[in-house]
């Protein structure tokens, strides 16, 4: 047992510092101050603080009416680049919201031409 060294419990910090009160409240309170100031901008009207706060949450946590919107401009930025002859991917794959704006697109578009294509089918012949 020469070549290890004995391992013991032993703390190495200095038992001569105490806990600072003074320094533990003041952390405390700038720390509740965020808190408050992030549920001030939560509970405000201000479109501004809004929208940081929306372009935090994930695209699948956004509200409806964000996604419609996204969904709406990339459709029209995608056709005008289509009609300048450029490649829209990059532009699609560019960021989470857009990605998942097209994806929704996507669900959106196969839909209505799985239901046209049910209604346009003709009726089976009846004799």
């Amino acid at each position: 047992m020469s070549g290890q060294q004995n391992s013991t419990n032993k703390s190495n910090r200095e038992l001569g510092n105490k806990f600072d009160l003074g320094q533990f409240n003041k952390t405390f309170d700038e720390n509740e101050k965020k808190l408050e100031a992030e549920s001030k901008i939560n509970l405000s009207q201000d479109m501004g603080k809004a929208d940081e706060i929306i372009n935090k949450n994930l695209p699948h946590k956004k509200p409806v009416e964000d996604v419609i919107i996204n969904m709406r401009d990339m459709f029209y930025n995608i056709l005008e680049m289509l009609l300048d002859k450029q490649n829209p991917i990059p532009y699609i794959f560019s960021s989470p919201d857009r990605h998942f704006a097209f994806a929704c697109l996507l669900i959106i578009i196969g839909t209505l031409f799985l239901l046209f294509s049910n209604l346009m089918m003709s009726p089976p012949n009846e004799k």
